[in-house]
C-alpha cells in the first residue's frame, strides 16, 4: 500500500475479503517546507484485518 503523498487521484483500493473499495478523489498535496514522511503518517488502509490493495485496471 502506498503511502498518501504517493497514492494519485482515479487510484481505486479494495478489500479481497469483502469487497469494500476507496476511491482517491483528490490528490495529498503538501506546502513545500514540509516533509511528507513527517506529514504522511498513515501507510496502508486495513479492511478485514489485512491491507487493501491497489486495483491494477
Amino acid at each position: 500500500m502506498a503511502r498518501c503523498d504517493e497514492m494519485r487521484e482515479g487510484d481505486v483500493y479494495y478489500c479481497d475479503r469483502c469487497g469494500l473499495e476507496i476511491e482517491v478523489i483528490e490528490e495529498c498535496s503538501h506546502e513545500e517546507d514540509e516533509e511528507a514522511e513527517e506529514v504522511c503518517t498513515v501507510e496502508e488502509f486495513i479492511c478485514c484485518g489485512q491491507a487493501m490493495t491497489l486495483r491494477e485496471d
